[in-house]
């Protein structure tokens, strides 16, 4: 055997090698994934509740309104305010509503920034104690929930702060990290559900893709505890230095 046929030889042993360490790592990695059931993009909201029912008689803001903190949005004239008021109780105006006690009406405000939907009454429509008027949802507050379906061992695996990858419906991805974790055990599984903490959810550039709603697929890293941790982080590592991944 000549010196370039050796040196061939050695070259397709050491490329297979290569190759088969790569194989582990990417396997080792896989096993260090878990994949959503479920998931979607929610933003915080806040309720505009009825303290004191009765007829509506002026709405100031309609669906889907960009509203401020507190604006007025719906006026109810009050028989159960005028009761009170007549009782000599006292009622104070509040940050969610104001109060006149002259007219015994109440003045239903915004509680947060954001845009106003799930109205459920309008002028001219009676409302009881205690209803919801609307919702508002708040700006630029948008995140994840994903559902998994885990073993003990791998729930055990996650940890707070651990990167998400979450695929929006137009197969685009964005990075984020898990902020909370809740679990029910069901028949030996642990049905897991992470928050996901995202910046670029609340990018105006992505608002068509990350409304409330939004169904995204996540991507869960957990915890490696095997052997080969420490290459496979290296080569992860290295991957997303050179924009492989």
């Amino acid at each position: 055997m000549t010196w370039t046929q050796r040196l061939r030889l050695l070259g397709g042993i050491l490329a297979v090698l290569g190759l088969t360490a790569v194989l582990v790592l990417v396997f080792n990695q896989r096993q260090a994934q878990a994949l959503s059931t479920t998931g979607q993009v929610v933003s915080a909201q806040a309720s505009v509740g009825a303290a004191y029912g009765g007829v509506v008689t002026r709405v100031e803001a309609d669906e889907g309104d960009d509203v401020t903190k507190g604006q007025p949005l719906f006026i109810v004239n009050s028989p159960e305010l005028r009761r009170d008021l007549s009782q000599g109780l006292e009622v104070a105006s509040t940050e969610a509503f104001d109060v006149d006690a002259t007219a015994s009406t109440v003045t239903y405000k915004a509680l947060s920034d954001g845009r106003l939907s799930d109205v459920q009454t309008q002028a001219g429509g009676f409302v009881q104690n205690g209803a919801n008027l609307a919702m508002i949802t708040s700006d630029a507050s948008q995140y994840a929930v994903a559902d998994f379906t885990l073993s003990p061992r791998d729930y055990e695996r996650i940890v707070k702060g651990a990167r998400v990858s979450l695929r929006l419906p137009d197969d685009s991805t964005v990075e984020g990290t898990v902020r909370a974790v809740s679990v029910q055990t069901e028949n030996g599984q642990a049905k897991t559900r992470v928050t996901v903490d995202s910046d670029a959810l609340r990018d105006p550039k992505l608002a068509e893709l990350t409304h409330p709603g939004t169904p995204v697929a996540a991507t869960l890293s957990l915890r490696d505890d095997g052997p080969l941790a420490g290459p496979t982080d290296g080569l992860q590592a290295f991957l997303i230095k050179i924009g492989l991944t």
